[in-house]
């Protein structure tokens, strides 16, 4: 049997210092990513193959630590977006068999966050987009950023489209009665 890692987190350099330049910061969570998690945070290579040899995890599906994207302006956040797919996608490449990837979107911008996950699942072949828990409901697929009211940028209709997979995980002021959700079997190889 395959064990499969979802959500396993990873940060760049570009995006803790938009984080630190950002007015909205890190959201209280920067505290959490100090010292050894920092550093493992960091790692999308030997280390973190290592560790998961220990921990006996055969695939990572690597996901953008919180708060992504979703604190930065719409511009900064389109760019880090793709140079942040861009690096998940070459990191499968050097290693195809250990990591697969969820998109990290520019929430911040609607329709590019749209675009930006067409071009990851269709392009890149990520399983879908992983967003934080304030920003979509699952059940409704709205994001609460202007734009994604209504559906208006797609995002639902387009995972739908494209059979993504949707990961949504809690933010620190998620409620503690969140549902916990389940992938359909076949996203995850």
């Amino acid at each position: 049997m395959k064990i499969i890692g979802i959500e396993e987190y990873f940060v760049t350099a570009d995006i803790r210092a938009a984080w630190a330049a950002s007015p909205i910061g890190q959201e209280g969570t920067d505290g959490f990513d100090r010292g050894e998690v920092e550093e493992q945070l960091d790692d999308l290579g030997e280390q973190r193959l290592a560790l998961m040899d220990e921990s006996g995890v055969d695939v990572q599906e690597l996901s953008m630590t919180t708060p992504a994207l979703h604190n930065l302006e719409p511009k900064e956040s389109v760019t880090l977006a793709r140079r942040t797919n861009d690096l998940v996608v070459a990191t499968i490449a050097k290693y195809p068999t250990r990591f697969q990837g969820f998109a990290t979107l520019p929430t911040a911008a609607p329709k590019e966050a749209a675009a930006e996950l067409e071009r990851t699942v269709t392009h890149l072949g990520l399983v879908g987009p992983c967003t934080g828990k304030e920003h979509v409901a699952l059940t409704t697929l709205r994001f609460s950023k202007p734009g994604f009211q209504h559906g208006e940028c797609g995002l639902g209709k387009r995972c739908a489209a494209f059979f993504a997979a949707l990961a949504d995980h809690a933010q620190v002021s998620a409620s503690p009665n969140d549902e916990v959700r389940a992938f359909e079997p076949g996203h995850f190889r």
